[in-house]
């Protein structure tokens, strides 16, 4: 399977945003991938809330018919989705033929202050998603997170002994602790589960100042390294041998030792 992962710099005008991201949707053809995947609130990055999207929003039909005319599977990492008088923050993962094959409300909501005077506080405006949310990309068992669900072991584990191969994580992961925790925490949580972890994030200070860490990464089930981006708006790509999770899995076999301790 050939992935590539988009890093851009989004800020709090929406169209800017939009044109931007398929400038890069476009960009990322050129590697002939099979699975492009964007980060976390890719068209509307602000540290006050002033959009809403709906599911039949005329961004969401874009980005479907992108997938159909291209052949490609297409996650998109975040947006503000309302649905019944709520505010998800929701990935959607949109297949080649155009349809939605899957959507995960991100479950963690980041709600910390730093010791730096950084706060955020993502219940203010989302609703929590309750529910694991499992896929299949070219017959391969895909698991969804965002970003802060990076910190919650139990979900990737869970994910993994669901049989997730592939767990996505679409960030916007803060410099500030991007710099201190973001390679361990992804290499972690692939090597722990023995599966590949694919982390679009993005990187650089936006018009708000809200300043995010980059360098996404792709990972390996033993935790090497195949691809990350450096400091910029780049499209890092790999090419995933899905032997590999169940190589590494055979070797270590934490999945089926697992125990629960609670």
């Amino acid at each position: 399977m050939k992935v590539a992962l988009i890093q851009i710099t989004i800020g709090s005008n929406f169209d800017e945003n939009f044109e931007k991201s398929k400038n890069f949707l476009r960009d990322s053809l050129i590697s002939n991938p099979d699975f492009i995947l964007l980060p976390e609130c890719f068209l509307f990055l602000s540290n006050k809330l002033k959009i809403l999207i709906e599911m039949d929003h005329e961004c969401i039909k874009y980005f479907k018919n992108f997938s159909k005319i291209n052949k490609v599977y297409l996650l998109l990492g975040s947006l503000p989705i309302t649905e019944n008088d709520k505010l998800f923050n929701r990935s959607i993962l949109i297949n080649p033929s155009g349809d939605i094959i899957s959507i995960y409300d991100k479950i963690h909501m980041f709600d910390v202050t730093l010791k730096n005077g950084e706060s955020y506080k993502e219940s203010n405006f989302y609703s929590s998603g309750s529910k694991l949310k499992m896929t299949n990309v070219l017959g391969y068992s895909i698991g969804h997170t965002i970003c802060y669900d990076l910190r919650y072991p139990k979900m990737y584990r869970a994910l993994a002994k669901k049989g997730s191969q592939i767990i996505v994580v679409p960030s916007a992961f803060t410099h500030t602790t991007g710099k201190a925790h973001w390679h361990s925490l992804i290499k972690a949580r692939a090597i722990e589960n023995g599966v590949f972890i694919l982390a679009p994030n993005q990187w650089g200070v936006n018009n708000e100042n809200r300043s995010t860490y980059g360098h996404s990464l792709i990972v390996d089930p033993w935790g090497e390294t195949l691809a990350e981006a450096e400091d910029g708006e780049i499209i890092i790509t790999a090419e995933l041998d899905l032997n590999r999770v169940r190589d590494c899995q055979n070797a270590i076999p934490v999945l089926n030792n697992d125990r629960n301790f609670e």
